[in-house]
């Protein structure tokens, strides 16, 4: 896209409006928070679709049996512990008072209800572009066509792995480390809508109101999103096919699962406070003497050297490179535990031997992740500065080797791995928000690098923790342009997949994983890998183990008990 195509840019100029399917003013938090973004970047809703069914009331001996029934552990649960933010009640009635309302009454079908004739042609006067069910239970017929775009549902798993309920609860108890979300547009097909947004959470296994909090407030953009999308004219995939999924249909599990689930619950729990003291993580740095496409092709790691072990209480990771005078420079972070903060090193390799590490960049705030752009003639460094909520460009200098703050590339961001590459005219930044450092992917974009980042239409671009954050330098393989990113599904840093782009322009962003790069497994770095980065005929990656530390050890007991004498 060329400068006068970015700044004059035309956007569709017609309104959305849409309505909303529910019980009523009162909604969960999430609701509230998904309409709330929506009227807050200009959609405009006119119409709520209350349900005016009339509600069965159990009766006392009723709820007595839920509770001594087969499912009993499950409705004690779910009134005595899980308690989540999201599905807090919140009362829109003084923000939705002039809104028109509908009530209606649907006539049931065995397990689907279906709308009047009436009540469909009333919504269908409204022109609304979709309708958000936050209400009512399995819908088919007629009103499914009342809008433009139709009717949009969330379904709160992966819909090929878990149809059902309760959302995210079987992931916990069937130990799987994802958990997947999509926003679709119903059809009379149950369990074949066509799919809006698809996102993948890593699974919050010891805490269920966690992992519904996480999951519900995380997609509660994707109608605001696939607005967004209709309004430049990127939906297509309105005209997807149905989805297609065999998979098994779960419900409220019986108190055999719940004993499952619960002991789950408290393991992991326990679980991830142990890692947390006596196992954290330690990394170090590899070099390859190839080049990167070599290295991605063939995965051999046998010959990788790596820099000498840190000393106690340090690690070195997120390498990256540039030459000068033919010889390699390394620059990394430098974490001390103690501290609790990191620092820029540098090191030569020359001749197949480390020199001596030295300072490359030190701040009073944590620092890691140090990109290196070449522009120009120039190399500059790009450092993780989340700890300011900025995006830093560091330039060296070449009589001193040093490296010295140039300038601010983004201000008021949160960016975990900042990532710069040039792609089809246009200069990107690529980085995750702190918030969800290994799930949400954002875009920025600019013709120069003299200018301000403009963010992407439509960020998070990505919402995927098995190949979102970024995870070294972008490149070309003779085919493919190809962008490493973390796989953080199982660990963090798990390993490199390398996505490939196949459309990435101010409103638009696919690519897909064309292959994966998995921690080398002969070496006692073989836990984890989250760094590829190519330097001419070299290749740096690091390599994860766990391992006790004592300063982290100090850090870990006094946060979670508070300080002992001498610590």
């Amino acid at each position: 896209m060329t400068k006068s195509s970015i700044e004059n840019r035309s956007e569709a100029t017609n309104k959305i409006t849409f309505g909303v399917m529910c019980n009523g003013f009162v909604l969960q938090a999430w609701q509230a928070e998904c309409i709330r973004q929506l009227l807050d970047n200009g959609m405009v809703i006119s119409l709520l679709i209350i349900d005016d069914n009339e509600k069965p009331k159990n009766s006392f001996f009723r709820k007595v049996g839920n509770y001594l029934g087969k499912t009993g552990l499950y409705h004690f649960y779910q009134r005595l512990f899980f308690n989540p933010l999201a599905k807090k009640p919140v009362d829109l009635s003084e923000e939705l008072s002039k809104v028109g309302i509908i009530r209606c009454k649907t006539s049931k079908v065995r397990f689907s209800e279906y709308s009047s004739e009436e009540d469909v042609a009333q919504i269908e006067k409204r022109q609304l572009s979709f309708i958000l069910r936050f209400g009512f239970n399995i819908i088919r017929g007629k009103i499914l066509e009342a809008a433009k775009y139709g009717v949009w549902s969330f379904h709160h798993d992966d819909e090929q792995k878990y149809r059902g309920g309760p959302p995210g609860f079987w992931e916990i108890v069937k130990n799987d480390p994802v958990t997947g979300a999509i926003l679709q547009r119903l059809t009379n097909k149950l369990d074949g809508g066509i799919i809006l947004k698809k996102a993948f959470f890593s699974t919050i296994n010891h805490s269920y109101s966690a992992q519904i909090d996480n999951l519900y407030f995380e997609t509660a953009n994707f109608p605001l999103q696939v607005c967004r999308d209709i309004l430049n004219g990127k939906s297509s995939y309105f005209d997807d096919k149905q989805s297609l999924t065999k998979a098994p249909v779960f419900k409220a599990p019986s108190n055999f699962a719940m004993l499952r689930f619960i002991s789950k619950i408290i393991y992991n729990k326990l679980l991830f406070h142990h890692n947390e003291v006596y196992h954290p993580e330690d990394w170090n740095v590899g070099i390859f003497n190839k080049p990167i496409h070599e290295v991605v092709k063939n995965q051999a790691f046998a010959d990788v050297s790596w820099l000498p072990n840190p000393p106690k209480g340090l690690y070195y990771a997120d390498p990256f490179g540039f030459l000068v005078d033919g010889n390699l420079n390394i620059v990394f972070e430098n974490y001390d535990y103690k501290i609790r903060k990191g620092i820029i090193s540098k090191v030569e390799f020359v001749d197949g031997k480390f020199g001596r590490i030295k300072p490359a960049i030190s701040e009073e705030f944590h620092l890691s992740y140090p990109f290196i752009l070449e522009e120009n003639g120039q190399i500059f460094c790009i450092p993780e500065t989340a700890a300011i909520n900025q995006v830093r460009l560091y330039k060296r200098d070449e009589a001193s080797g040093n490296f010295c703050f140039e300038r601010t590339l983004l201000e008021g961001f949160l960016a975990a791995d900042p990532t710069v590459f040039k792609f089809d005219g246009l200069w990107w930044l690529f980085a995750t928000h702190q918030a969800q450092s290994n799930t949400k992917l954002f875009a920025f974009y600019t013709d120069n690098l003299s200018k301000p980042f403009i963010p992407h239409n439509n960020n998070p671009v990505k919402t995927d923790i098995r190949s979102s954050r970024p995870a070294g330098t972008p490149f070309f393989d003779g085919k493919n342009f190809v962008r490493p990113a973390q796989d953080c599904s199982k660990t963090y840093g798990g390993r490199v997949v390398l996505n490939k782009i196949m459309v990435l322009n101010p409103f638009e962003f696919k690519e897909e994983a064309i292959g994966f790069l998995e921690p080398p497994e002969k070496s006692k770095y073989n836990q984890g890998l989250h760094t590829l980065a190519a330097v001419g005929n070299f290749t740096l990656i690091d390599g994860k183990r766990f391992k006790f530390n004592f300063d982290n050890f100090k850090f870990m007991i006094s946060r979670k008990f508070g300080r002992f004498p001498g610590f």
